[in-house]
């Protein structure tokens, strides 16, 4: 196994659709509470803070290290915070999502581009539409990462059980 990176913290920017590709990936699972999001109208910008599910620790997470950390043998993974910035926002749009409804959390699925429009999708249906004029994302980890036992799960069933 390869060594743990000593800070797996993030710093990414996106300039075009496969960048925004590996970002999505990096905010896969991420938690994101609706109070943490905002649409900077005037500042042409969109703004929120998640709770990242660490994608790029998980090898170091499951390595004998980390297991010993959790005192019983089992794996422990990581999550931290992490801003997002979309720029070059035109409008805004939600769908299946009520922004002044600030006690709901979000379980962000994926950011995509298509025509336009960055397209925020989370679990269980709601999307965020940001008609954007260039694609300018960027996406930083702050503050100390903190260890979770959870792994994100969506619920998958094998084909070959639908039998």
């Amino acid at each position: 196994m390869p060594p743990a990176d000593p800070d797996p913290k993030l710093r990414l920017r996106a300039a075009d659709a496969d960048d925004l590709l590996i970002v999505s990936a990096q905010l896969q699972d991420a938690i994101v509470p609706v109070t943490d999001i905002s649409y900077l109208a005037a500042e042409r910008t969109f703004v929120m803070v998640v709770n990242r599910f660490m994608w790029n620790a998980v090898p170091a997470a499951v390595g004998a290290d980390a297991s010993q950390a959790a005192g019983d043998g089992g794996p422990v993974f990581l999550r931290c915070h992490c801003g997002v910035r979309i720029g070059q926002v035109e409008r805004a749009q939600t769908q299946a999502l009520d922004l002044r409804d600030r006690s709901a959390m979000l379980d962000l699925l994926g950011l995509r581009h298509d025509a336009g429009t960055i397209l925020l999708t989370f679990s269980g249906g709601p999307e965020l539409r940001l008609r954007v004029s260039a694609i300018e994302v960027a996406l930083e980890d702050f503050g100390e990462p903190w260890p979770t036992r959870r792994t994100p799960t969506h619920g998958l069933i094998d084909a070959e059980d639908l039998d």
